[in-house]
């Protein structure tokens, strides 16, 4: 019992980073029906931006987030202005290239600045690295302080679409971006907010990551398969599937690497996603119904 409410809680603390990191492409997915492929450099490139303030310049860890949720936006907006922007009327190939070429950009900028393949970069602990006992669980603090952390970000996002102008706007060109123009909304803005937002999320799952993980300049990408398969488990247009997608991901990751092998960790969510993708290809919380285009 005692290990398995370990497990839950390891599963549910890498799960809401997965959630967090699902949420930007969902995000971005959902307003402009491209998959930002760089969403994974953005998370690392961040994350590095943050241990650059936090270690080397010593801002503490709070402004050092924030600070690294603003540089991602910016990122993202600056994605949209040179790859979405000059081709969003061109086919969906084209727009994907792009965002992959943006991918390899920073990657190879990330390891110009700050090391090699074989650098590996620890995050100072935010909390005592020691494990404090709860009854009979074992618990790390810093566990404790991500999943929180990973909670209140998400109810912020969630406050954000639901009470902020500029929310409702994202939702409602996500919906139907002809319509949006009609009625007077700036499409070309809501893009350039999306990616920007997409991006902060990204920024701010990676600061909470890094100090539980090694920054190095190819984690995006493995980072960025986990949200990826989390959003395509909820339904790539569903930010509420993107949190549970992402939760499942990491509790399932936990369970197999606990009762069956470390090796099942990489697998077996895929597993699980490939016979949920068989009975519903458009996720647990997409659309009902396909439509032929």
């Amino acid at each position: 019992m005692t290990l398995l409410a370990y497990l839950l809680l390891s599963g549910l603390t890498t799960g809401a980073l997965y959630a967090l990191i699902a949420l930007g492409i969902v995000v971005v997915n959902k307003a402009t029906g491209v998959i930002n492929f760089a969403h994974g450099e953005l998370f690392m490139f961040s994350g590095f931006f943050a241990w650059m303030l936090h270690v080397q310049m010593g801002v503490p860890y709070l402004p050092a987030l924030l600070l690294a949720v603003a540089f991602g936006f910016m990122l993202g907006v600056l994605i949209d202005l040179t790859a979405f922007r000059p081709l969003k009327n061109s086919d969906v190939i084209s727009l994907v290239l792009a965002t992959i070429g943006i991918a390899f950009m920073l990657r190879g900028t990330a390891r110009v600045l700050w090391g090699g393949k074989s650098d590996y970069l620890p995050f100072p602990p935010i909390t005592s690295p020691e494990p404090v006992m709860i009854g009979e669980l074992m618990v790390i603090p810093q566990q404790l302080l991500v999943l929180a952390g990973a909670i209140v970000i998400m109810l912020v996002f969630a406050a954000f679409f639901r009470l902020t102008r500029a929310g409702k706007m994202m939702q409602a060109t996500a919906d139907n971006a002809k319509a949006s123009t009609l009625v007077g909304i700036r499409v070309d803005r809501i893009y350039m907010l999306s990616f920007g937002t997409g991006a902060a999320i990204a920024a701010a799952a990676a600061v909470l990551m890094a100090p539980l993980t090694l920054l190095y300049p190819d984690m995006g990408f493995s980072f960025f398969i986990k949200g990826f398969a989390a959003a395509v488990l909820g339904g790539l247009t569903s930010l509420p599937g993107a949190v549970v997608g992402g939760v499942a991901i990491g509790v399932i990751e936990a369970l197999a690497g606990g009762y069956l092998h470390s090796s099942f960790i990489e697998v077996s969510a895929f597993i699980v996603i490939m016979f949920v993708l068989i009975a519903r290809p458009t996720g647990l919380f997409g659309p009902s119904g396909l439509r032929r285009v």
